[in-house]
């Protein structure tokens, strides 16, 4: 007799995992803030973090079995949009986006991802999809919109909202393309070459000896506490980067593109609960509302999704 409680036992690992990276994603912002705050640049700490989350990852796979680090020719193409897309492009789209626009709309466009996805799945490979995906998009965008507050201060930049836009299309790429990489190798391996070929292209665009390495021997407060900036860019490079990228990618093996990037959602219910405890940012009414639309929105579409995991077990 079959077991029929695997492929939903896989499905929600995928979940535990997805939802693990969205925390790890959404505790930058502490870290980012008050790096900023020290005078570094958006693209200064894109660069650290990840340059440093590269050779952490590379020496990481290259230790424990170096032959998963070599690629065919065939995989190039993929695995350099792969780096370039989802670790250069959309970090420093998002960078430029939040620095013309207010936040809370950078992060809306931002996570019309979901939505891109969602579109890919049905009309480019004509894949059917449960009524309760097409639910979790609609919420996740809703409750985007009362998180972010969108209608206070807003005045439209078109340059910010071509980088919004462009970083949702660089994130599409990053779920799909990671779906396609790992038919063939493991998440620590796509991770690795990933932020490696990220760091590169970042590099080229800021050259590492400009970076102001100087400025790390200062200190920043955050939630009274005196940290290191060297310290914050550890936390950026270690949990937001590594383990955030090594749990985001390892969901998506038990998890379709659709659903893990409805649950990338989080990261913004995340975020704002860090600021808000670390910060002491205080959240309105309304993006306390907003919170709970995704998570309503985003259990509904994965409640979808792990019915349709125990049909395909039966």
């Amino acid at each position: 007799m079959r077991d029929t409680s695997t492929r939903p036992r896989l499905t929600a690992v995928g979940v535990t995992l997805a939802v693990g990276s969205a925390v790890c994603f959404g505790s930058a912002g502490p870290a980012t803030k008050a790096l900023t705050a020290s005078g570094l640049s958006a693209l200064e700490i894109t660069q650290a973090r990840m340059s440093v989350a590269a050779v952490l990852l590379l020496a990481f796979v290259g230790l424990t079995a170096p032959r998963r680090l070599v690629v065919r020719r065939a995989e190039w193409p993929l695995v350099v949009a792969f780096g370039v897309l989802a670790f250069c492009v959309n970090q420093s789209l998002y960078a430029v986006a939040v620095g013309r626009l207010p936040v809370g709309v950078a992060l809306l466009l931002e996570y019309l991802s979901p939505v891109m996805v969602v579109l890919w799945v049905r009309f480019v490979r004509g894949t059917r999809l449960p009524g309760a995906v097409w639910l979790g998009v609609g919420a996740a965008l809703v409750g985007l919109v009362l998180v972010g507050e969108v209608w206070a201060g807003f005045r439209l930049d078109l340059l910010g909202v071509l980088a919004g836009v462009g970083t949702a299309v660089a994130l599409t790429a990053r779920f799909l393309l990671s779906e396609r990489g790992l038919r063939t190798r493991d998440p620590a391996a796509l991770a690795a070459l990933g932020t490696a070929i990220g760091a590169v292209a970042l590099d080229v665009v800021s050259p590492v000896t400009s970076f102001p390495f100087a400025a790390l021997g200062g200190e920043a407060v955050v939630a009274g506490a005196r940290i290191p900036l060297w310290g914050l860019l550890c936390w950026l490079a270690v949990v937001s980067t590594v383990l955030a990228y090594l749990t985001g990618v390892s969901a998506q093996r038990y998890l379709p593109p659709t659903a893990a990037s409805q649950l990338a959602t989080l990261e913004v219910v995340v975020a704002g609960g860090f600021a808000a405890l670390l910060l002491g940012e205080r959240l309105s009414a309304a993006q306390v509302l907003g919170g709970a639309v995704i998570l309503v929105g985003v259990l509904a579409a994965q409640v979808a999704v792990a019915g349709e995991a125990r049909k395909l077990s039966n």
